[in-house]
């Protein structure tokens, strides 16, 4: 569990990664130094996982933004799991409670390289019961608590 200092911390870096300790450390009325440590301590016991751009996927070419959701049986899922970890297009896989319990999202360079994706990569791992949602427009993307 983190403490309130360690999660206004968080806040403050989801919004802009960019800033220093010295910035974080004057809004929040503490040194530099604890600042740095707290984020030390937090990536550490990997509160923090990593760091990232947001990106405008148009701009380097991504077109095809797709979430599908599936089932698939319990005696294939760990290899399916490992093969779609693996994919460049797969940047999100959750298991969910519900009918359908495996959750992708998937992008990709267009429409008909989303297509492929899906029959000759993602199907062939044995999901059934598959819907696809198509993204029309982001209207907010960024990472956040």
């Amino acid at each position: 569990m983190q403490n309130e200092l360690d999660v206004e911390i968080l806040r403050m870096i989801q919004k802009d990664g960019r800033l220093t300790c010295e910035q974080i450390g004057k809004e929040l009325n503490r040194s530099p130094s604890t600042i740095r440590d707290r984020i030390k301590k937090m990536e550490e016991d990997r509160a923090i996982l990593g760091y990232a751009a947001i990106v405008d996927q148009a701009k380097i070419g991504i077109e095809a933004d797709a979430y599908l959701s599936a089932d698939i049986e319990q005696a294939k899922s760990s290899v399916a799991m490992a093969e779609l970890f693996s994919m460049e297009n797969v940047s999100e896989i959750l298991h969910l409670t519900g009918e359908r319990r495996i959750f992708l999202r998937i992008k990709a360079k267009n429409n008909k390289e989303l297509t492929e994706i899906i029959d000759r990569k993602i199907r062939p791992l044995g999901f059934t019961n598959i819907e696809i949602k198509i993204v029309l427009e982001p209207i907010v993307r960024y990472p956040g608590i």
